[in-house]
């Protein structure tokens, strides 16, 4: 039996920072996809992929978990592909992590929970928690937080990076990471505040306002030289707010799902900005990970 699983990337997230010492991201899952199939046999297409280091550890640790409980030594092979950018910010590395595992699992017939499938990412690296439904609010590190906080509004958002990547494990080892983060706790306490509320209400400004003090209040820990430029020229096209990746090189200028002049946005960053390079136009999922028998 063939599996077939697929977990959203993300735009960076709508927040990150800690209150009371306690580290935590809020997910921004996108519509842009990794992909697994297990038990796949030669020749397969081009476009699918033996494991990269990070995926083929997580199938591993999924083996190992399997063969404690089940007693058995059956691993089929699993394959990945991704649409998402790597090293951008954008969750790459999590959702090829959480899509091997997952599909691993499903193919050694062992129902993998998404407790069980969180703690085998957070092994491997710091990671995002975009395999869970909706959007939630997610100790990155240890996993002590998994707090699902709703369902987004859908908003579209429009990315450009500054370039360059950001290795996620060196950039959670910094020595005075924990001080900065504990600096800005006020704003990210005031940005979780309004977040909720703007979930609560179904209120995408004041999703774009969190996401914006957020942003702002990150400078301090990954500078982004063209922030305030973009945020910006997004209020002068309408956008809702500005959503980063923290520990990415990724902007993004969140608008309404309706909104019809995102192309003319990107045009004028285009000129203003020469600098940033256009990555893509995606909007915001709730559907996590998912998977289906072929």
């Amino acid at each position: 039996m063939t599996y077939y699983v697929r977990a959203p990337g993300t735009c960076g997230e709508f927040l990150q920072g800690s209150i009371d010492g306690q580290s935590f991201l809020v997910t921004c899952p996108i519509n842009r996809y990794s992909y697994a199939l297990s038990n796949v046999v030669h020749p397969f297409s081009q476009n699918y992929c033996a494991l990269q280091p990070k995926s083929a550890q997580a199938r591993k640790l999924v083996e190992q978990l399997v063969n404690s409980k089940k007693n058995t030594s059956i691993c089929p092979p699993v394959y990945v592909r991704s649409d998402i950018i790597q090293g951008k910010g954008m969750a790459s590395s999590s959702a090829d992590i959480s899509v091997t595992a997952m599909a691993t699992a499903l193919a050694m017939d062992y129902d993998l929970s998404l407790k069980e499938l969180e703690q085998i990412c957070l092994s491997v690296e710091p990671t995002d928690a975009s395999f869970y439904q909706g959007v939630t609010q997610f100790d990155y590190i240890k996993g002590t937080i998994s707090q699902p906080l709703g369902m987004c509004p859908p908003l579209k958002i429009l990315i450009f990076d500054e370039g360059g990547t950001i290795d996620t494990i060196s950039f959670n080892q910094q020595k005075d990471l924990s001080h900065k983060i504990q600096e800005k706790e006020p704003i990210i306490r005031e940005s979780l505040e309004l977040f909720k509320k703007g979930l609560e209400t179904h209120d995408i400004t004041l999703i774009g306002q969190a996401a914006t003090l957020s942003a702002f209040a990150n400078q301090r820990i990954l500078y982004k030289p063209n922030l305030y430029e973009f945020h910006d020229i997004g209020n002068a096209f309408h956008s809702v707010g500005t959503i980063i990746a923290h520990s990415g090189t990724i902007m993004g200028l969140l608008f309404p799902s309706d909104y019809t002049a995102i192309d003319e946005c990107k045009r004028y960053i285009e000129k203003k900005l020469p600098t940033l390079q256009y990555i893509d136009i995606v909007e915001t999922t709730n559907e996590g990970l998912t998977y289906i028998k072929r």
